[in-house]
Protein backbone atom coordinates (compact mmCIF):
# COMPACT_ATOMS: atom_id res chain seq x y z
CA UNK A 1 0.00 0.00 0.00
CA UNK A 2 2.89 2.40 0.76
CA UNK A 3 4.33 1.68 -2.69
CA UNK A 4 0.97 2.54 -4.29
CA UNK A 5 0.71 5.75 -2.29
CA UNK A 6 4.27 6.76 -3.17
CA UNK A 7 3.65 6.02 -6.83
CA UNK A 8 0.39 7.93 -6.72
CA UNK A 9 2.03 10.95 -5.10
CA UNK A 10 4.80 10.90 -7.70
CA UNK A 11 2.17 10.86 -10.43
CA UNK A 12 0.39 13.81 -8.87
CA UNK A 13 3.62 15.81 -8.90
CA UNK A 14 4.09 14.92 -12.56
CA UNK A 15 0.56 15.33 -13.81
CA UNK A 16 -1.37 17.58 -11.42
CA UNK A 17 1.06 20.43 -10.88
CA UNK A 18 -0.69 21.81 -13.94
CA UNK A 19 -4.09 20.38 -14.80
CA UNK A 20 -3.70 21.71 -18.33
CA UNK A 21 -0.32 20.01 -18.74
CA UNK A 22 -1.77 16.71 -17.56
CA UNK A 23 -4.60 16.88 -20.03
CA UNK A 24 -2.35 17.85 -22.97
CA UNK A 25 0.30 15.17 -22.49
CA UNK A 26 -1.62 12.11 -21.36
CA UNK A 27 -2.10 9.32 -23.87
CA UNK A 28 -5.42 7.43 -23.59
CA UNK A 29 -5.07 3.65 -23.36
CA UNK A 30 -7.24 3.51 -26.47
CA UNK A 31 -8.42 6.29 -28.79
CA UNK A 32 -11.96 4.90 -28.67
CA UNK A 33 -13.47 3.92 -25.32
CA UNK A 34 -16.98 3.40 -23.97
CA UNK A 35 -19.08 4.39 -20.95
CA UNK A 36 -22.34 2.71 -19.95
CA UNK A 37 -25.22 4.65 -18.43
CA UNK A 38 -28.84 3.55 -18.65
CA UNK A 39 -31.69 3.22 -21.12
CA UNK A 40 -33.19 6.63 -22.17
CA UNK A 41 -34.70 9.34 -20.08
CA UNK A 42 -32.81 8.98 -16.79
CA UNK A 43 -30.33 11.25 -15.05
CA UNK A 44 -27.71 8.58 -15.66
CA UNK A 45 -27.97 9.16 -19.40
CA UNK A 46 -27.80 12.93 -18.95
CA UNK A 47 -24.85 12.78 -16.57
CA UNK A 48 -22.75 10.41 -18.65
CA UNK A 49 -23.38 12.48 -21.77
CA UNK A 50 -22.15 15.60 -19.96
CA UNK A 51 -19.21 13.64 -18.50
CA UNK A 52 -18.14 12.39 -21.92
CA UNK A 53 -18.25 15.93 -23.26
CA UNK A 54 -16.03 17.23 -20.43
CA UNK A 55 -13.49 14.41 -20.59
CA UNK A 56 -13.11 14.26 -24.37
CA UNK A 57 -12.74 18.04 -24.60
CA UNK A 58 -9.90 17.87 -22.09
CA UNK A 59 -8.03 14.83 -23.46
CA UNK A 60 -7.15 15.25 -27.16
CA UNK A 61 -7.53 12.23 -29.39
CA UNK A 62 -10.05 10.48 -27.12
CA UNK A 63 -13.52 9.41 -28.21
CA UNK A 64 -15.96 7.82 -25.74
CA UNK A 65 -19.20 6.24 -26.87
CA UNK A 66 -22.22 6.10 -24.57
CA UNK A 67 -23.77 2.66 -24.17
CA UNK A 68 -27.02 1.50 -22.52
CA UNK A 69 -26.85 -0.17 -19.13
CA UNK A 70 -28.16 0.26 -15.62
CA UNK A 71 -26.89 0.68 -12.08
CA UNK A 72 -26.12 -3.02 -11.52
CA UNK A 73 -25.57 -3.84 -15.19
CA UNK A 74 -22.79 -1.27 -15.40
CA UNK A 75 -20.88 -3.10 -12.66
CA UNK A 76 -20.94 -6.22 -14.83
CA UNK A 77 -20.10 -4.36 -18.05
CA UNK A 78 -17.03 -2.67 -16.60
CA UNK A 79 -15.86 -5.73 -14.65
CA UNK A 80 -16.03 -7.94 -17.73
CA UNK A 81 -14.37 -5.36 -19.98
CA UNK A 82 -17.39 -4.74 -22.18
CA UNK A 83 -17.20 -1.04 -21.33
CA UNK A 84 -14.35 1.03 -19.91
CA UNK A 85 -16.45 3.29 -17.69
CA UNK A 86 -19.90 3.33 -16.15
CA UNK A 87 -22.09 5.00 -13.59
CA UNK A 88 -23.62 3.21 -10.63
CA UNK A 89 -25.10 3.70 -7.15
CA UNK A 90 -23.44 2.99 -3.82
CA UNK A 91 -25.87 0.21 -2.90
CA UNK A 92 -25.53 -1.65 -6.21
CA UNK A 93 -21.75 -1.28 -6.19
CA UNK A 94 -21.43 -2.62 -2.65
CA UNK A 95 -23.65 -5.58 -3.37
CA UNK A 96 -21.89 -6.33 -6.65
CA UNK A 97 -18.41 -6.08 -5.16
CA UNK A 98 -19.33 -8.45 -2.34
CA UNK A 99 -21.48 -10.83 -4.38
CA UNK A 100 -24.69 -10.08 -2.47
CA UNK A 101 -28.27 -9.28 -3.41
CA UNK A 102 -28.57 -8.95 -7.17
CA UNK A 103 -25.01 -10.23 -7.78
CA UNK A 104 -24.59 -13.94 -8.37
CA UNK A 105 -20.82 -13.57 -8.02
CA UNK A 106 -18.28 -11.04 -6.78
CA UNK A 107 -17.44 -8.39 -9.37
CA UNK A 108 -14.02 -7.02 -8.52
CA UNK A 109 -12.54 -5.63 -11.74
CA UNK A 110 -13.93 -2.14 -11.28
CA UNK A 111 -12.81 0.84 -9.23
CA UNK A 112 -14.37 4.09 -8.14
CA UNK A 113 -13.19 7.26 -9.85
CA UNK A 114 -15.25 10.16 -8.53
CA UNK A 115 -18.70 11.03 -7.17
CA UNK A 116 -21.43 12.10 -9.58
CA UNK A 117 -24.54 13.12 -7.62
CA UNK A 118 -26.29 11.83 -4.48
CA UNK A 119 -29.80 11.00 -3.44
CA UNK A 120 -30.92 12.15 0.00
CA UNK A 121 -33.24 10.64 2.59
CA UNK A 122 -35.58 13.17 4.17
CA UNK A 123 -38.27 12.67 6.79
CA UNK A 124 -40.82 15.46 6.88
CA UNK A 125 -43.93 16.26 8.86
CA UNK A 126 -46.16 19.28 9.28
CA UNK A 127 -44.67 21.83 11.66
CA UNK A 128 -47.75 21.65 13.91
CA UNK A 129 -47.90 17.83 14.03
CA UNK A 130 -46.16 17.50 17.39
CA UNK A 131 -43.56 15.21 15.81
CA UNK A 132 -40.14 16.68 16.55
CA UNK A 133 -37.69 13.76 16.48
CA UNK A 134 -37.24 10.52 14.57
CA UNK A 135 -38.26 8.64 17.73
CA UNK A 136 -41.62 10.39 17.63
CA UNK A 137 -42.51 8.33 14.55
CA UNK A 138 -43.37 5.41 16.85
CA UNK A 139 -47.08 4.70 16.57
CA UNK A 140 -47.49 7.12 13.64
CA UNK A 141 -48.55 6.57 10.03
CA UNK A 142 -45.45 6.90 7.86
CA UNK A 143 -45.92 7.42 4.09
CA UNK A 144 -43.13 5.78 2.09
CA UNK A 145 -44.11 5.86 -1.58
CA UNK A 146 -44.73 2.89 -3.83
CA UNK A 147 -44.36 -0.69 -2.52
CA UNK A 148 -40.82 -1.99 -2.94
CA UNK A 149 -39.42 1.40 -3.95
CA UNK A 150 -36.25 2.84 -2.46
CA UNK A 151 -38.14 4.85 0.16
CA UNK A 152 -40.24 1.86 1.16
CA UNK A 153 -37.11 -0.28 1.58
CA UNK A 154 -35.01 2.19 3.56
CA UNK A 155 -37.95 3.15 5.79
CA UNK A 156 -38.19 -0.41 7.05
CA UNK A 157 -34.41 -0.73 7.40
CA UNK A 158 -34.17 2.53 9.33
CA UNK A 159 -37.09 2.04 11.69
CA UNK A 160 -35.98 -1.54 12.33
CA UNK A 161 -32.46 -0.41 13.14
CA UNK A 162 -33.69 2.34 15.48
CA UNK A 163 -36.27 0.08 17.13
CA UNK A 164 -39.14 2.34 16.11
CA UNK A 165 -42.50 0.83 15.20
CA UNK A 166 -44.76 3.07 13.13
CA UNK A 167 -48.46 2.31 13.33
CA UNK A 168 -48.27 1.50 9.61
CA UNK A 169 -46.32 2.15 6.45
CA UNK A 170 -48.54 3.95 3.94
CA UNK A 171 -47.82 3.10 0.31
CA UNK A 172 -48.97 5.48 -2.41
CA UNK A 173 -47.65 7.23 -5.50
CA UNK A 174 -45.58 10.32 -4.85
CA UNK A 175 -48.22 12.37 -6.64
CA UNK A 176 -50.66 11.37 -3.90
CA UNK A 177 -48.32 11.27 -0.91
CA UNK A 178 -48.17 15.01 -0.32
CA UNK A 179 -51.96 15.14 -0.16
CA UNK A 180 -51.97 12.35 2.44
CA UNK A 181 -49.81 14.44 4.76
CA UNK A 182 -51.74 17.63 4.07
CA UNK A 183 -55.09 15.96 4.73
CA UNK A 184 -54.01 14.13 7.90
CA UNK A 185 -54.03 10.66 6.30
CA UNK A 186 -50.33 10.27 7.09
CA UNK A 187 -48.31 11.76 9.93
CA UNK A 188 -44.94 11.93 8.19
CA UNK A 189 -43.25 11.14 4.89
CA UNK A 190 -39.93 9.38 4.34
CA UNK A 191 -38.49 10.05 0.88
CA UNK A 192 -35.13 9.11 -0.65
CA UNK A 193 -34.35 10.51 -4.10
CA UNK A 194 -33.14 13.70 -5.69
CA UNK A 195 -34.17 17.12 -4.39
CA UNK A 196 -36.00 19.40 -4.55
CA UNK A 197 -39.05 17.16 -4.94
CA UNK A 198 -42.08 18.72 -6.61
CA UNK A 199 -44.62 17.29 -4.15
CA UNK A 200 -42.68 18.76 -1.22
CA UNK A 201 -42.43 22.15 -2.86
CA UNK A 202 -46.19 22.09 -3.46
CA UNK A 203 -46.80 21.25 0.20
CA UNK A 204 -44.75 24.25 1.29
CA UNK A 205 -46.97 26.63 -0.62
CA UNK A 206 -49.66 26.42 2.07
CA UNK A 207 -48.14 24.45 4.95
CA UNK A 208 -45.00 24.79 7.03
CA UNK A 209 -42.87 21.65 7.08
CA UNK A 210 -40.51 20.26 9.70
CA UNK A 211 -37.47 18.19 8.66
CA UNK A 212 -36.49 15.52 11.17
CA UNK A 213 -32.76 15.29 11.87
CA UNK A 214 -31.02 12.05 12.79
CA UNK A 215 -28.22 12.31 15.35
CA UNK A 216 -24.60 11.74 14.34
CA UNK A 217 -24.59 8.46 16.27
CA UNK A 218 -27.78 7.31 14.54
CA UNK A 219 -26.31 8.09 11.13
CA UNK A 220 -22.97 6.39 11.76
CA UNK A 221 -24.61 3.34 13.35
CA UNK A 222 -27.07 2.97 10.49
CA UNK A 223 -24.25 3.19 7.95
CA UNK A 224 -22.34 0.49 9.82
CA UNK A 225 -25.42 -1.73 9.69
CA UNK A 226 -26.26 -0.88 6.07
CA UNK A 227 -22.91 0.12 4.50
CA UNK A 228 -24.31 0.41 0.99
CA UNK A 229 -25.79 3.76 1.95
CA UNK A 230 -23.67 6.89 2.22
CA UNK A 231 -23.43 9.97 4.43
CA UNK A 232 -24.79 12.99 2.55
CA UNK A 233 -25.74 16.57 3.32
CA UNK A 234 -28.80 18.30 1.85
CA UNK A 235 -28.10 22.00 1.46
CA UNK A 236 -29.95 24.59 3.50
CA UNK A 237 -32.65 26.48 1.61
CA UNK A 238 -33.36 23.57 -0.71
CA UNK A 239 -36.80 24.01 0.86
CA UNK A 240 -38.32 26.91 2.74
CA UNK A 241 -38.42 24.89 5.94
CA UNK A 242 -34.77 23.85 5.75
CA UNK A 243 -32.75 26.64 7.37
CA UNK A 244 -29.54 24.64 7.94
CA UNK A 245 -27.81 21.81 6.09
CA UNK A 246 -29.51 18.48 6.79
CA UNK A 247 -27.06 15.70 7.66
CA UNK A 248 -28.62 12.47 6.51
CA UNK A 249 -28.04 9.26 4.58
CA UNK A 250 -28.57 8.48 0.95
CA UNK A 251 -26.96 6.88 -2.03
CA UNK A 252 -24.03 8.24 -3.96
CA UNK A 253 -24.11 7.77 -7.69
CA UNK A 254 -20.54 7.65 -8.94
CA UNK A 255 -18.37 6.96 -11.94
CA UNK A 256 -16.44 3.72 -12.13
CA UNK A 257 -13.74 2.45 -14.45
CA UNK A 258 -11.74 -0.63 -15.19
CA UNK A 259 -9.15 -1.54 -12.56
CA UNK A 260 -6.35 -1.43 -15.13
CA UNK A 261 -6.82 2.16 -16.27
CA UNK A 262 -3.38 3.87 -16.38
CA UNK A 263 -2.60 6.13 -13.44
CA UNK A 264 -1.81 9.25 -15.48
CA UNK A 265 -5.01 8.81 -17.48
CA UNK A 266 -7.09 8.62 -14.28
CA UNK A 267 -5.46 11.79 -12.94
CA UNK A 268 -6.20 13.58 -16.22
CA UNK A 269 -9.86 12.53 -16.00
CA UNK A 270 -10.14 13.81 -12.43
CA UNK A 271 -8.48 17.10 -13.35
CA UNK A 272 -10.91 17.52 -16.24
CA UNK A 273 -14.01 16.67 -14.21
CA UNK A 274 -13.25 18.84 -11.19
CA UNK A 275 -12.22 21.78 -13.37
CA UNK A 276 -15.55 21.63 -15.23
CA UNK A 277 -18.23 20.99 -12.62
CA UNK A 278 -20.02 24.09 -13.86
CA UNK A 279 -20.30 22.51 -17.29
CA UNK A 280 -21.64 19.29 -15.74
CA UNK A 281 -24.23 21.29 -13.79
CA UNK A 282 -25.63 22.67 -17.02
CA UNK A 283 -27.10 19.21 -17.58
CA UNK A 284 -28.95 19.21 -14.22
CA UNK A 285 -28.57 21.20 -10.97
CA UNK A 286 -27.82 17.99 -9.00
CA UNK A 287 -24.68 17.47 -11.07
CA UNK A 288 -23.08 20.35 -9.17
CA UNK A 289 -22.66 17.75 -6.41
CA UNK A 290 -19.69 16.30 -8.29
CA UNK A 291 -17.51 17.64 -5.48
CA UNK A 292 -14.27 16.32 -4.01
CA UNK A 293 -15.72 15.80 -0.54
CA UNK A 294 -18.52 13.59 -1.85
CA UNK A 295 -15.99 10.86 -2.56
CA UNK A 296 -16.75 9.69 1.00
CA UNK A 297 -19.98 8.27 -0.42
CA UNK A 298 -18.16 5.67 -2.53
CA UNK A 299 -18.24 2.38 -0.56
CA UNK A 300 -16.00 0.25 -2.80
CA UNK A 301 -12.27 0.44 -3.62
CA UNK A 302 -11.06 3.52 -5.48
CA UNK A 303 -8.37 3.53 -8.18
CA UNK A 304 -4.93 3.92 -6.51
CA UNK A 305 -4.10 7.06 -8.51
CA UNK A 306 -7.44 8.55 -7.46
CA UNK A 307 -6.72 7.65 -3.82
CA UNK A 308 -3.47 9.61 -4.03
CA UNK A 309 -5.29 12.46 -5.76
CA UNK A 310 -7.82 12.78 -2.94
CA UNK A 311 -5.32 12.28 -0.15
CA UNK A 312 -3.11 15.05 -1.51
CA UNK A 313 -6.10 17.37 -1.22
CA UNK A 314 -6.98 16.35 2.32
CA UNK A 315 -10.20 14.65 1.24
CA UNK A 316 -11.52 11.86 3.45
CA UNK A 317 -12.61 8.60 1.85
CA UNK A 318 -14.83 5.89 3.28
CA UNK A 319 -14.48 2.29 2.20
CA UNK A 320 -17.44 0.40 3.62
CA UNK A 321 -16.69 -2.58 5.88
CA UNK A 322 -17.19 -6.07 4.45
CA UNK A 323 -20.54 -7.70 5.11
CA UNK A 324 -20.81 -9.77 8.29
CA UNK A 325 -19.86 -13.41 7.88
Amino acid sequence: MNVLKSAGCALLMAFSASGALAQETVTPPSPVMSASSQVGGSLYVTYVAAWIDVVTRAIPGLTISQEPGGSSQNIILVSTGETDFGITASSQAYLGYNGLGWAEEQYRNFVGLHPAFPTYMTIITLADSGIETVEDLAGKDLAVGVPGGGSDVISRELTGYLGIEPARFVNASWEDTGGLLRDGLADAILYIAGHPAGFMQELEVNRELRFLQMSDDQISGFLDAFPYYAPVSLAADTYQGLSTDLQTVGQMNFMIGSSDLPDDFVVAILDAVYANTDRLAQGHPNFAETRLENVRGIPTPIHPAAVAYYESRGVQMRIAPPPPQ
